[in-house]
């Protein structure tokens, strides 16, 4: 089936679908003055902080080694599980591409990711696994570019020539649709809840592809066995150049001669400056999706019936 991927961007806000959108959302303090990659601590900061845009101030370079230090900071906040935020992970991947500079190329491969479980678990993707679920079982209409209509099971079991089935054996599908994000997590999320908004942004999509066994259940039903259920999300990491949002600042508090206005706990950031580090070949968008998971939720990936 196709999918459901419509761009979300409310103003202000850092991304499309992925991205650093969340970074506003509290402070951080004591940072190393260092680059993503852990270089040695940057010359002199030449920014204007009565500026309206102060990293467009700044040389690109400076620029790229703020951006480095803040995924520093946001990698310290504590997650379930007691690994590395997402946000941070996928922050210091756009800031080491895999094209490097004087390559003459900014294509990245996909970058894959293990989905930790407070993502696997999270209420919105658990809504939209269940969704999914629906659609297979032609209980409720596929989101399909831009419209709707019925899907699954009974369009193949009403003409199983057209998708090269014989109603015996296994059927495999997959469908992908939009997990939208509210905004509201931003402030009123839980730590994880945030982190996810941090990494992707205000929607990202949900894949799943399934093997089912289906047979007559008598009547004008069919009794259905999902064989498998798996899961996985893709999203792309990448900035609206015309946008800005108002982060903590990771230099604040600090005595480095790098630091960048280290009197100001917030700054202001016109995602023009992202643009500037792709165009250096500093940075670069790129795609990212997780290792698939098993569904193992019974109300998910349990037996169902479809009615005909």
């Amino acid at each position: 089936m196709s999918n459901d991927s419509p761009d979300l961007l409310a103003p202000g806000m850092a991304i499309s679908r992925g991205g650093a959108a969340g970074f506003a959302q509290g402070r951080v303090s004591g940072v190393t003055q260092r680059g993503p990659t852990g270089a040695a601590p940057p010359s002199q900061s030449v920014a204007d902080c009565a500026a309206a845009d102060i990293l467009g101030t700044m040389p690109v370079r400076q620029v790229w080694e703020w951006y480095g230090r803040l995924a520093q900071a946001v990698s310290t906040r504590p997650v379930a599980g007691g690994g590395e935020p997402l946000a941070s992970r996928f922050l210091r991947r756009y800031l080491s591409p895999r094209s490097g500079p004087g390559s003459g190329s900014t294509a990245q491969p996909i970058f894959v990711f293990d989905a930790p479980d407070y993502l696997k678990t999270d209420s919105r993707l658990l809504d939209e696994l269940l969704y999914h679920r629906k659609v297979y079982l032609t209980q409720e209409q596929a989101r399909l570019g831009g419209g709707s209509r019925w899907a699954g099971i009974r369009p193949r079991w009403d003409n199983p020539g057209s998708y090269n089935w014989n109603r015996i054996d296994p059927l495999s599908m997959h469908y992908e649709a939009l997990v939208e994000q509210p905004l509201t997590l931003q402030v009123f999320g839980g730590q994880e809840e945030k982190d996810l908004f941090n990494a992707l942004g205000l929607g990202y999509q949900l894949r799943t592809e399934v093997v089912v066994l289906v047979s007559q259940a008598g009547g004008n039903e069919l009794d259905v066995t999902f064989q498998k259920f798996e899961a996985k999300v893709v999203d792309r990491y990448d900035w609206e150049y015309t946008e800005h949002l108002t982060v903590p600042n990771p230099d604040h508090g600090s005595t480095s001669p790098g630091a960048v206005c280290p009197g100001r706990d917030r700054i202001t950031v016109y995602h023009s400056n992202a643009r500037r580090m792709e165009d250096a070949l500093l940075a670069a968008p790129y795609a990212l999706e997780s290792v698939a998971w098993d569904v193992s939720d019974p109300t998910i990936a349990g037996p169902g019936r479809v009615t005909l």
